[in-house]
């Protein structure tokens, strides 16, 4: 007897090709929306995460210098309105809630980078590596209220969406470039995951008023006086 002998095929067969390509559609459709939320929680945390640190290390700066960081002349009298983590990334535009003055977060007044005074001793007209510590311009460098950076590990420092956090400066007690009797709050902030701006940036919205709005995200610089 002559027995026919069966040979083994690799591989699949069409319908268990099909089968496959299948089962990883479903599965990536019940995944991705998972996925795509725990990143966006993610980043949320990051960026809470971070407006927390800035704000604790501003506060250091303070404890240390006994200046709050707004200075930007030649020495303590000038003033700058806004405080950037990344100068070359500033959000700019209102959100669908924005409140009051909203997009003065991305646009008003001065400005100066974050990391003239917690990176480099340059708080005055200057601005980078250069010309740090001049007497009688920067941080005093000895004594009881000495510069003792870098408070930072690098000079940028970006939200999750590649934004600059921004602090109103404009309302560290001192800043002689406000004037006004509206007792404000002093925010570091993220635009958010929409990058424009929602929460209320007004000489006339003061606290309770200047809540975080819409998707920003942010920290209060606690200021004791």
């Amino acid at each position: 007897m002559i027995r026919k002998l069966k040979r083994d095929r690799g591989g699949f067969t069409l319908i268990e090709v099909v089968v496959i390509i299948a089962v990883i559609t479903i599965l990536a459709a019940i995944l991705t929306p998972l996925v795509i939320r725990y990143i966006g929680d993610a980043k949320v945390s990051r960026a809470q995460a971070e407006t927390k640190s800035i704000a604790a290390t501003v506060m250091k700066l303070y404890s240390d210098t006994g200046k709050w960081p707004f200075t930007d002349e030649n020495g303590p009298s000038g003033g700058v309105d806004r405080v950037l983590s990344d100068p070359d990334h500033v959000p700019t535009g209102e959100g669908p809630d924005a409140g009051s003055g909203a997009e003065n977060w991305g646009t008003y007044g001065k400005a100066k980078p974050l990391y003239d005074y917690l990176f480099y001793n340059n708080p005055d007209d200057d601005s980078g590596p250069s010309n740090q510590n001049q007497t009688g311009q920067d941080y005093a460098t000895a004594g009881s209220f000495a510069w003792k950076g870098p408070y930072i590990e690098k000079p940028v420092i970006t939200d999750p969406w590649g934004n600059s956090y921004v602090i109103n400066a404009r309302y560290f007690p001192g800043n002689p470039r406000y004037t006004g009797t509206v007792i404000h709050t002093v925010f570091v902030l993220s635009a958010g995951p929409n990058g424009t701006w929602e929460t209320p940036f007004s000489d006339s919205v003061g606290v309770p008023g200047e809540k975080i709005r819409g998707d920003d995200i942010g920290w209060v610089i606690t200021m004791s006086k």
